[in-house]
């Protein structure tokens, strides 16, 4: 300092130190009163005081949060506010120093003085930025963590680290969310709200390209979430809460990425807010009525996307008007995409006009028929009706119409009260058509067997006995869809019958059967199709479908003189109800007779042409690529008054079981 300068000046600056020592210590002197009156079990148990003198236990490390603590009269925070006091004394001297350069027009000391001052005030900035967590309890082996430790935890946690501090830390230390997050986990179990806020906030300050662990911080502990009934419980009322906190366009990232929160119900995500009863005065769609918009499931596990666009481009063309909407997964959406865009300055091709709906990374099926039925309320507005009984291997997909809800305005879900099979089912204005295999799931349930009893059918009693089940579970049926059931072949007590009828089990109603509302009725025929097959120039399916084997040689198994049986039985029958009766070529394909990858050993599917969406005078299914068989059909259904459409096949459904109406779901008028 200039030798010139007046006496005061030193004075001051003693002072000014030796106040702000004072005022520290007796601030701080305040701080551990304070503590120690509000727990005075720190005199006397030595694990209760360890709590407090371990580093950096229960004191907060932020300013918000000393001021915070300070208007709570939290000791701790009182004893930190006497210690930042002591710090900041050395920094008060420099800033008066600079007073009195200025006062003495000392420029050069000023300046110096100054950029003292800057880099003293930067390293406190960016001292507090990282502050540190409170000591986090070590995870025990083979269990949860205990509220003893982790509830403590929680609370230092909260008073110390603010959340976006907290968001920070495991982004850049994710060996850090184990122990974090299955400590706030156990302490979460207590109910305590403010927790779950905070937790909350975490999530929302965690960068939204850190989807992983932002999914992480949503569901706390994702082993604890699948393995913990009570834990699974209070998460799921937690997560809606938290993803009301997210931005939609961060909220659709996360659901679309492939993270744990997969795992979690939809009902969760929403908070159960598109889900309603279901109300018995629901109106079931027929198989006739004009169709609004046309569902399709075609995710890139399945189908490669010029397969796909082929496939949409198609039926765009054939009905313009109608909107496609389609689930697809994110590599799905974006070839389609880019199709799409380029078709635009392509004269030559028509745009697709496709509504895509994320698929959030769900391992949705080809098959939208099964999982759900597209039904109207009173006031016309549009209604999913999920199938209560679940398929084996296609869990998954009764989120189908969940994904549909979330981001179809308007639209609701609902849960049907009893069992049902929409490939089983056939309906037309005035008539519920199944089969005694539609009803097999109920049937079972309600005799409380886990396999059709086949081995007492040679008994007309047994027989009767399980055809009166049969008959309670048609009229359940009809009080579902409100309309008429009837069988699409003769029922009665004959053991004989039933043996020819369990050869139509395991194959998809609609798949061998087609009804028409103008009384004309379509059968399936293993021999039309064995003539056609001998006719027909299958060079096109050889290559497509991988073909290595000889169909017309699989035709003679005793599974297909079985289901040729069947639908003998199911012709007659109709015309003895009045209809006209044609009959379309059926071949059943094993596929062992296929090169591909990914089918199950002794499965088999069948190359069908009943397997049709219905429109007025109009139908619409996949071609075979066998052209003999495909002409056939097509004056088949024109000799039945309706036009039929073929669309290019998507294979990989086919082979896995699945023809054109499994393929698709509609909304119709």
């Amino acid at each position: 300092m200039n030798e010139q300068a007046p006496r005061w000046v030193d004075t001051a600056l003693s002072r000014l130190l030796r106040g702000g020592v004072l005022l520290s210590i007796a601030i701080v002197t305040i701080g551990i009163v304070v503590t120690f009156v509000h727990h005075p079990e720190y005199f006397s148990s030595r694990p209760s005081l360890g709590t407090l003198t371990q580093p950096g236990a229960h004191f907060p490390s932020s300013i918000s949060n000393v001021l915070s603590g300070v208007r709570d009269l939290s000791g701790q925070a009182i004893v930190m506010a006497g210690l930042l006091l002591l710090i900041a004394t050395p920094v008060a001297r420099v800033a008066f120093s600079i007073l009195i350069f200025v006062i003495e027009h000392d420029r050069l000391y000023t300046l110096i003085t100054a950029a003292v001052l800057i880099i003293l005030l930067i390293g406190f900035a960016t001292g507090a930025a990282g502050a540190d967590l409170p000591p986090i309890p070590p995870l025990p082996p083979g269990s949860w963590p205990t509220a003893a430790s982790a509830e403590p935890f929680a609370r230092a946690l909260i008073a110390q680290v603010p959340p976006s501090e907290l968001a920070r830390t495991l982004h850049e230390k994710p060996e850090l969310i184990p122990p974090v997050l299955r400590n706030l986990g156990t302490a979460l179990m207590s109910e305590n709200d403010r927790l779950a806020r905070y937790v909350g906030e975490v999530a929302r300050s965690t960068p939204a390209d850190d989807l992983a662990r932002l999914a992480a911080i949503i569901m706390i502990d994702p082993l604890r979430y699948g393995e913990d009934a009570g834990f699974h419980q209070r998460i799921n009322a937690l997560i809606p809460r938290t993803f009301a906190l997210l931005p939609r366009a961060e909220m659709l990232a996360l659901l679309d990425a492939s993270t744990p929160l997969t795992s979690v119900d939809f009902d969760v995500i929403d908070g159960r807010k598109r889900h309603i009863p279901f109300n018995t005065s629901l109106r079931m769609p027929n198989d006739s009525s004009p169709i609004t918009a046309s569902i399709y499931s075609l995710n890139s596990s399945f189908f490669a996307p010029e397969e796909a666009e082929r496939f949409l481009r198609k039926v765009h063309n054939a009905s313009p008007k109608r909107k496609l909407i389609v689930l697809a997964d994110a590599p799905m959406k974006k070839a389609l995409r880019r199709a799409d865009s380029q078709s635009a300055h392509e004269p030559a091709k028509s745009r697709l006009y496709v509504t895509f709906v994320d698929t959030w990374s769900r391992p949705f099926t080809p098959w939208p028929r099964d999982p759900f039925i597209v039904a109207r309320n009173s006031s016309g507005r549009v209604v999913f009706v999920n199938r209560p009984n679940v398929q084996a291997k296609r869990e998954e997909d009764q989120n189908m119409s969940r994904a549909i809800v979330q981001q179809w305005d308007d639209a609701r879900w609902t849960v049907a009260p009893i069992a049902f099979h929409n490939g089983n089912i056939l309906l037309t204005p005035s008539t519920v058509w199944i089969s005694i295999h539609t009803l097999e799931p109920r049937v079972l349930a309600l005799l409380g067997l886990d396999h059709v009893p086949t081995e007492t059918f040679n008994d007309a009693a047994a027989v009767a006995r399980y055809l009166s089940v049969i008959q309670a579970a048609a009229r359940e049926l009809q009080r579902f869809y409100r309309r008429p059931v009837r069988f699409v072949h003769p029922v009665a007590a004959s053991p004989e019958l039933m043996q020819r009828l369990s050869g139509g089990a395991g194959f998809d109603l609609d798949s061998v059967v087609t009804i028409l509302p103008n009384g004309n009725a379509l059968v399936g025929d293993t021999n039309l199709g064995l003539t056609v097959a001998r006719q027909a120039d299958w060079s096109a399916v050889q290559r497509e479908y991988k073909l290595k084997g000889d169909v017309i040689v699989a035709q003679s198994a005793s599974k297909v003189i079985a289901l040729q049986q069947f639908l003998n039985e199911v012709a007659g029958e109709l015309q003895r109800d009045g209809m006209t009766v044609h009959r379309l070529p059926l071949l059943n394909i094993p596929a062992s007779l296929l090169a591909q990858e990914g089918i199950p050993e002794g499965f088999e599917f069948l190359m069908t042409w009943n397997n049709v969406v219905i429109e007025k005078r109009r139908a619409e299914g996949f071609a075979s690529l066998l052209a003999a068989g495909d002409e056939l059909a097509r004056k088949t259904f024109a000799a039945a008054g309706y036009r039929l459409h073929l669309f290019p096949p998507l294979v990989r459904s086919i082979v896995l079981g699945g023809g054109y109406r499994c393929a698709s779901n509609h909304l119709r008028q």
